[in-house]
């Protein structure tokens, strides 16, 4: 549209200073050859026609005052309705179609020796039309060869434009189908750039959002498993003692001792509920560590575990040095249950815990006579929801959770858990702590 206009105003422009140039010409021809008539007319003023310029080359008429043709060289036969258009003290012009051709006509009026004259010069202006023609149909070769080449270039800009938009769309659908993971190169510094790059930032967030809330998930389910897991032998404890007291007549004292262990292990549950919850959910490991003395810890283990080794005639054995070691309590007792609780399922007969003190460091152990461990799965079994035997496992409702726990309860201790397994023979666990001289 913007070409079109101007080509338009280009050429009418043009086509009109052309006219306007002719005019111009045409009335100093006008002015030429009255004075010429007048020149003649003072010469000749008795013989009008002898002394009347015939062989002028102007295409020109001349009239007398009744507008009767007295003179003409003009090319052509017409009306003259001009002539009616001409007053005493102006001089008339206009552009008329005569025939293929175009002409200006100039006439005006002239007064000489008491004669009125008619004079009528008349200029071929058709190259001006030919010419503005000519500009037409050259401006519309050029229009049309230019519309087609910015087509082609609007095309060709558009796919570059529209190219990384449509990249955005394509990276945006893989994102909402999961794919979080997807960035957008970015190249050069035009706005598409700053999108790209604000869009590998937004992706770089919801990322990491979802991370976070797949590892809060993932946090939860670890949780509430791993708490399920240690609710099993202090249950076992309590139902065992319930039982007992249920079922036996005891003296008062062991109704107490029975007593008191159920709520141990029900407080022990409460507090150790809060402190999984910390451990996993919250991923904290600042616990306060106390000294605490080893002949109590494992007494109240003893007691606990209990009533499930003499269910399974499973035989428990410690032997220790006199210690303190700084543990958290609930946490620590939850690392050795599970310790025992994996010697359970290795179909041990005879589990023992022993304690050695070498200067500040104290080293205790959980043994048993189980089935031992491969060599090939010793690296691997303090990993989550990891088995050994997964047979076995399934029928002790197992879920491969006690080893990983303990293993995250001893870092918290600043400790590994070291293991030694012979198939067939047994396990050794050892945990290395500090410990404060008697």
């Amino acid at each position: 549209m913007a070409l079109s206009l101007s080509g338009y105003l280009l050429i009418t422009s043009s086509y009109k200073n052309a006219i306007i140039r002719e005019t111009e010409r045409a009335l100093d021809e006008y002015q030429y050859n009255k004075f010429s008539v007048q020149a003649a007319l003072l010469l000749n003023a008795d013989s009008f026609q002898d002394a009347f310029p015939f062989d002028y080359s102007s295409q020109a008429a001349l009239f007398a005052e009744d507008k009767s043709l007295v003179f003409s060289s003009l090319p052509f036969e017409s009306h003259f309705e001009i002539l009616d258009l001409v007053s005493d003290d102006t001089v008339t012009y206009r552009v008329e179609q005569i025939g293929s051709k175009q002409y200006i006509m100039v006439c005006g009026k002239l007064v000489q020796n008491g004669r009125t004259l008619y004079l009528l010069v008349a200029s071929d202006i058709s190259s001006i039309s030919r010419q503005s023609d000519e500009m037409i149909q050259n401006f519309g070769q050029v229009y049309f060869i230019t519309l087609g080449i910015s087509m082609l270039l609007i095309l060709v800009f558009s796919a570059l434009l529209t190219h990384p938009i449509k990249r955005l769309t394509r990276a945006s659908a893989q994102i909402a189908s999961g794919h979080y993971d997807k960035r957008l190169p970015v190249s050069g510094g035009d706005e598409i750039a700053e999108l790209s790059e604000s869009f590998n930032i937004m992706a770089k967030a919801i990322e990491d959002k979802v991370e976070e809330l797949s590892v809060n998930a993932q946090q939860k389910e670890d949780f509430v498993a791993n708490f399920a897991h240690e609710l099993k032998t202090p249950l076992t404890s309590v139902i065992g003692y319930a039982d007992m007291i249920y079922q036996k007549d005891l003296s008062r004292d062991d109704v107490r001792n029975a007593a008191r262990y159920i709520i141990d292990e029900g407080l022990r549950l409460e507090a150790l509920s809060i402190k999984l919850m910390d451990l996993i959910v919250l991923n904290r490991e600042d616990f306060i560590l106390t000294e605490t003395p080893v002949k109590e810890l494992l007494d109240n283990i003893t007691q606990t575990v209990r009533p499930l080794l003499l269910d399974m005639k499973i035989e428990l054995l410690y032997e220790t040095d006199h210690a303190y070691i700084k543990v958290d309590y609930d946490l620590f007792k939850t690392l050795l249950l599970n310790l025992i609780d994996n010697s359970i399922k290795a179909g041990s007969t005879k589990i023992k815990i022993s304690g050695k003190r070498y200067g500040k460091h104290y080293c205790l152990g959980v043994a048993d006579n189980g089935c031992g461990i491969p060599a090939h799965e010793i690296e691997r079994i303090t990993e989550a929801f990891y088995m050994v035997d997964k047979s076995r496992s399934r029928k002790q409702h197992s879920s491969g959770l006690g080893l990983a726990l303990a293993s995250r309860i001893a870092a918290i201790h600043g400790t590994t858990l070291k293991f030694v397994s012979e198939e067939q023979k047994g396990t050794l666990v050892e945990i290395n702590l500090l410990c404060e001289e008697v």
